[in-house]
């Protein structure tokens, strides 16, 4: 999904800082809260059920997880101390002593095998389940006296420790799996294992997180974070990128997610920083569940694809900023493709022949609102009728992930947390949402799944990437979805704050108060 800045940015993805009461850039001496504006309110405090942008923020700030990323494409302990796999099926972890609860209970093997086996259970609907196992069953046996736990895949899936790293596998403590309504809503308080606590909360305005004095599991990232963690932050709904762009400038925002033309509002200031990742991409999907307008209808989806401009798109969301891609991933991703003669060119002649008074739905976050408009307005041209809906984050990742027939054209901002190609495969092949996948076109594409599956078995990575090469053949050759462009996350930071990218991935629990 997309949010602001990819922070975990979903589009899927993000996070500014806004100061509520103290702090913030025009502040002056010491200084111990921050703030960070969400693009809406988060749907759900439960990390296995986190499906935007702004879900995955707060789920990083308030649940550890047992390894981290790090740069290099390489991982961080967190939770766990050391790690192997000793197969593409079979991990080991040894778990850090003296981890607590927010509510001062032991952070054991137990409670952690306890936490991702929800996390991996099919019924518990995780948007991350399928990242991190496949369509594997996943076994956590914990050794409390060890200080270990043992996960066993059914199927192997290389991609695993990565998944891991997801903010929807967090560790849940006791107290939380005991109350998974109240964890949903953020009351149960000693749910929490990451740094901070939800103190309080208010739909539409803010939610006060409180850093933990007992915590101690801040991850051993290669390069030491610099600065110290807010002792509060102030996660406050701000919808419009302009609206933070002014108050980043007037002095009242710590750090903003900015993805479209107002970064040029920063450019040659010296008193912000501004950190820019590429892994949020947005294509075009179709809804091909049976019933549906494209369902067995490739000729009616390429027609789609004629009639679209993906360098005008690409303009217009990010202020002439972004790439256009050959794929669901970005170029900076492993075993990409990058052959664009596998893309149905351009004809407008032949679109009109074959969309003229067709009735399409098309959904999109409003944070890709001046993209929606565009791709319908590129259809309405065509000859199409249509109607645009550019729904909040929240609403929109709830509407598209839920399966059914209400959308027929999804304009997809994709967040790619685990910079691995097959977390964007997911969405357009593989088990469908409704079926606990990522799916959201719903219709599984066997060949190009076989050939994910087949990737994910392999250890070897020129065998990973002619098997991606083929899952990436099949969804294009078939239309399922019609790639667009890159989508920049720019974060800004005011002086005296700092924020850590691992590769092209903004981690929102690395901010830190740096004078």
């Amino acid at each position: 999904m997309l949010r602001q800045f990819a922070v975990p940015v979903a589009l899927v993805a993000a996070v500014g800082v806004v100061v509520a009461g103290c702090g913030g850039p025009a502040s002056s001496g010491s200084r111990d809260t921050l703030g960070m504006s969400l693009n809406t309110d988060p749907a759900t405090f439960d990390p296995a059920l986190a499906k935007g942008g702004d879900d995955y923020t707060v789920a990083r700030l308030l649940f550890d997880t047992v390894v981290r990323k790090d740069e290099g494409n390489t991982l961080a302990g967190g939770i766990a101390s050391e790690w192997k796999a000793i197969d593409a099926s079979n991990y080991t972890f040894t778990i850090r002593a003296g981890l607590k609860c927010s509510d001062g209970s032991a952070i054991t093997p137990s409670v952690v095998a306890a936490s991702l086996t929800r996390f991996a259970a099919k019924d518990t609907g995780s948007s991350g389940r399928t990242l991190a196992t496949g369509s594997a069953k996943a076994t956590f046996t914990p050794d409390d006296t060890a200080g270990t736990v043992k996960a066993a895949l059914s199927k192997p899936w290389s991609d695993f420790l990565t998944g891991l790293t997801l903010p929807q596998a967090g560790i849940v403590c006791p107290a939380g799996l005991a109350d998974l309504k109240g964890l949903a809503a953020g009351t149960v308080k000693g749910a929490f294992s990451g740094p901070y606590t939800l103190t309080s909360s208010q739909a539409a305005v803010s939610y006060q997180l409180t850093l933990r004095d007992d915590y101690s599991a801040w991850p051993t990232f290669a390069q030491p974070l610099e600065g110290k963690p807010a002792k509060q932050l102030n996660l406050m709904p701000i919808t419009d990128i302009a609206t933070i762009a002014t108050q980043m400038l007037s002095g009242s925002l710590d750090v903003g997610g900015v993805n479209d033309e107002n970064v040029v509002r920063f450019a040659d200031n010296s008193q912000f920083t501004s950190t820019t990742a590429a892994n949020t991409t947005t294509y075009l999907l179709f809804n091909e569940r049976p019933g549906t307008v494209f369902a067995d209808r490739p000729d009616l989806r390429a027609a789609v694809a004629q009639a679209i401009d993906a360098q005008a798109f690409s303009d217009i969301i990010s202020g002439k900023r972004g790439t256009t891609i050959a794929t669901v991933g970005s170029d900076k991703v492993a075993c990409v493709n990058t052959n664009k003669q596998l893309l149905v060119a351009a004809d407008a002649a032949a679109a009109k022949a074959t969309l003229t008074g067709v009735k399409f739905r098309i959904v999109g976050t409003t944070l890709l609102r001046g993209g929606n408009e565009y791709i319908g307005e590129a259809l309405r041209k065509a000859g199409a009728k249509v109607t645009v809906s550019s729904l909040d984050n929240a609403n929109w990742a709830t509407v598209t992930a839920a399966g059914g027939k209400d959308w027929d054209i999804n304009v997809q901002g994709d967040n790619n947390q685990l910079g691995t190609l097959t977390s964007s495969l997911l969405r357009v092949m593989g088990p469908a949402t409704e079926n606990g996948g990522r799916n959201k076109m719903g219709l599984v594409n066997d060949e190009g799944y076989g050939h994910v599956q087949k990737a994910m078995s392999e250890v070897d990575k020129s065998a990973q990437c002619a098997a991606l090469q083929g899952a990436q053949k099949s969804f294009l050759q078939r239309v399922d979805a019609i790639p667009l462009a890159t989508l920049p996350t720019t974060v800004i930071t005011a002086s005296g704050v700092g924020i850590r990218k691992f590769d092209d991935y903004i981690d929102p629990a690395t901010v830190r108060i740096t004078d």
